[in-house]
């Protein structure tokens, strides 16, 4: 569900939600709102939450979670609103051409996205997602939903970068650009080939490949539980620049 607020003519609010189709317990459900600063505090964010918790009446959303950069007006008015914080982590940011391109271990390819194609990297993100810190784990990813965002035009296939055993992707990041700003979408490993430094490889392969196409600062984001994400980045440059939380709330 998708609500827009328009006040002569100009976007002033968006609210959206929907279920969570990535995890295999039923009624869960996500969304976000936001609000530009200076038409806060008029009740617009409230009415845009009420109908939004209408919908996920009629859908069966039991729990919802919503994920936005910390602030302490965001957090103070979701938890006026009957949510709590779930989990938090650092946003982190590099200029990717400072980053020097990484060696690959003897054996092993590196390939784009695009080269590599959807059915390849999709085996391989089921098989990592499930292992990266989120209040509901993931136990489900439809194919549909992946094609959606594979196909989505801020995501560069050229510049996503993965890591080929042979004929089965073993590691692999995405890159969304836009301009001269990025951000790394899912990076992850297939579990018997962690500890080789791959993600470092195939992190330092796209960072250098968004730097040839322009793009002079990269963004991203990883859980405080996740311990070796948030390593490789620091290895790579990545500094903060503030925090995303993750906030829950029952809705039955």
């Amino acid at each position: 569900m998708l609500n827009l607020v328009a006040d002569d003519g100009e976007v002033i609010a968006v609210g959206l939600g929907g279920l969570n189709r990535w995890t295999a317990e039923a009624g869960r459900g996500w969304c976000n709102i936001a609000v530009t600063g200076s038409r806060r505090c008029e009740g617009i964010g409230s009415a845009l939450l009420d109908r939004l918790l209408r919908h996920f009446e009629d859908i069966g959303v039991a729990k919802a979670t919503t994920f936005f950069r910390q602030s302490e007006e965001g957090e103070r008015w979701a938890l006026a609103r009957g949510w709590a914080r779930l989990l938090s982590g650092p946003l982190v940011a590099v200029d990717p051409r400072t980053v020097t391109e990484r060696a690959v271990p003897p054996g092993f390819r590196i390939a784009s996205m695009a080269e590599a194609g959807p059915e390849a990297v999709y085996d391989a993100v089921l098989e990592a997602a499930p292992d990266e810190p989120r209040p509901e784990p993931v136990g489900h990813l439809p194919y549909e939903d992946f094609i959606r965002s594979w196909n989505q035009p801020d995501v560069d296939l050229d510049v996503g970068t993965v890591v080929f055993d042979g004929d089965r992707v073993v590691a692999f990041t995405e890159m969304r650009i836009a301009g001269d700003r990025a951000q790394h979408g899912f990076t992850g490993c297939r579990r018997a080939y962690r500890g080789q430094g791959l993600a470092t490889v195939v992190k330092t392969v796209a960072l250098t490949a968004a730097a040839a196409r322009g793009v002079t600062r990269v963004t991203t984001s990883n859980a405080d539980e996740n311990a070796a994400m948030r390593a490789v980045n620091r290895k790579l440059g990545f500094a903060p620049f503030g925090e995303h939380v993750i906030f829950g709330r029952d809705l039955d």
